[in-house]
């Protein structure tokens, strides 16, 4: 009994943390499209900036704070393939491509369109680990997906206007999402996460540095642009990214996946009280949809 309930509070934490994450991700969305619009920033640029100092932070937050060694990940030539995978073609992929499509179309559709990653982790846990879907997770991606389809298109489902490099940054995004919650699942069962995401976002502000520096081309900073980037350095991409990768320690990459779908709720939420956006009726309904989620896989893992 008493390990019952250890194992259902471990994945209360998982999904507690996967929803902040997801939160703060989501909020960066309406920041992201306030800076490309109103300061004309470039994704490179913001990149750069946002993941090398982000990189550095948790580096030193490790070393000096946790007090936990932070080269031990250089150390097992093994391991350094896969975790450069991951920070390549997973983390810093994610955060590239979800910018550009926010920058392409907006913040909504970028969250939609990376929502088809939970599809795509199901895919891939089923042919990879031979593990179906139960009920329960069925459910909750169908409702999910329909929930976050009516959110960023207020319920006009065939009229989602989007431009052809849109949907191709879109579409890969998606699948940058699914590798960057499957792949560091080992990683992090031998290293500290917090190594793990600091090493990666390090690597990835230094390949967009050198992509494009981030001392060429620097935009007028008006104390809108200057706090627009503070959030997303700190928040949006640090502690999302903190809050994502732990939750893998104690739910599955499935779980996690579909509990991402908080993105476009507070991408919502970010856009009324950033950019004035108003919502309708579909987009209420979609809001609740997606945070049904949690008390459908809740039931789940009841049952289970």
């Amino acid at each position: 009994m008493e390990n019952k309930r250890t194992r259902l509070q471990e994945k209360l934490l998982g999904a507690t943390l996967a929803i902040t994450g997801a939160i703060l991700w989501g909020i960066q969305g309406p920041v992201s499209q306030f800076l490309f619009q109103d300061n004309h920033l470039s994704p490179e640029w913001l990149m750069g900036i946002k993941m090398g100092i982000s990189g550095i932070l948790i580096l030193l937050f490790t070393k000096f704070f946790k007090k936990e060694p932070v080269m031990t990940l250089w150390k097992q030539p093994k391991n350094i393939g896969v975790f450069i995978a991951y920070a390549i073609f997973g983390l810093a992929a994610v955060q590239y491509l979800y910018l550009v499509t926010v920058n392409l179309s907006n913040a909504g559709t970028a969250t939609v369109l990376q929502s088809l990653g939970t599809v795509l982790i199901v895919i891939f846990t089923a042919i990879f680990y031979h593990q179906l879907p139960n009920k329960y997770e069925a459910t909750a991606v169908l409702v999910a997906l329909i929930g976050t389809w009516l959110l960023v298109t207020k319920g006009q489902l065939t009229q989602l206007a989007i431009s052809t490099p849109a949907l191709t940054a879109g579409l890969l995004l998606a699948l940058a999402g699914s590798i960057q919650t499957m792949l560091p699942v080992n990683l992090l069962k031998k290293f500290s996460s917090l190594v793990v995401v600091g090493w990666a976002m390090l690597i990835g502000g230094i390949l967009f540095t050198i992509v494009h520096p981030f001392w060429v081309d620097v935009p007028k900073m008006t104390l809108g642009t200057f706090l627009g980037v503070t959030f997303i350095v700190l928040f949006g991409t640090m502690m999302s990214f903190i809050c994502f990768i732990n939750s893998l320690r104690f739910i599955s990459p499935t779980v996690a996946g579909m509990l991402d779908t908080f993105e476009p709720l507070s991408a919502t939420i970010g856009a009324i009280v950033f950019l004035n956006t108003s919502f309708n009726g579909a987009e209420v309904i979609g809001g609740l949809l997606v945070l049904s989620t949690v008390f459908i896989l809740a039931l789940g893992s009841r049952n289970e």
